[in-house]
């Protein structure tokens, strides 16, 4: 029926990219996530504010977010199974040159597609209304132990 997955592993059975400036899988290519200047590092921060209502005090928020910038676009399109299904229809499943796994051409630059999904074979996958559902217990537990160093730990009682 669906797949209960953290965000790493949706992005696996997606085919999608979860990491780099297109790491959404919703907002795709419309994203305006960019590079920090020092530390290089990709950055999402203000994206959220799309979402807010359209009379939502943050969207005109100069200041707080991105300097001089106010958020007049509202949230991405939700993409039926169809429309993905026709996106990634000429990917591969795994793209294979000399038993050596590649990215496809432009991944990180126009899309980040890493293949086609085999869920996308299943006669009645197009048809669900939840294809994925996210841990949401996992994702937390993983991020504080990141946050907090633990994930490194051995940790022993």
């Amino acid at each position: 029926m669906w797949t209960i997955n953290d965000f790493p592993a949706y992005g696996m059975l997606l085919g999608w990219g979860t990491h780099g400036r297109l790491a959404c899988p919703i907002c795709m290519e419309d994203t305006k996530a960019f590079r920090l200047h020092h530390g290089g590092k990709n950055t999402w921060f203000g994206c959220h504010r799309r979402w807010l209502a359209n009379d939502h005090p943050f969207r005109r928020n100069k200041n707080a977010f991105i300097k001089g910038e106010t958020e007049n676009r509202g949230p991405p399109p939700n993409l039926t199974s169809e429309q993905v299904g026709n996106k990634v229809k000429k990917k591969p499943k795994v793209l294979v040159v000399g038993g050596v796994a590649f990215k496809p051409f432009c991944y990180g630059k126009t899309h980040n597609w890493t293949k086609r999904s085999i869920f996308r074979d299943l006669p009645y996958w197009k048809d669900n209304l939840l294809r994925h559902n996210l841990d949401v217990m996992h994702i937390e537990k993983n991020f504080f132990d990141n946050i907090t160093g633990l994930g490194n730990r051995n940790i022993s009682t």
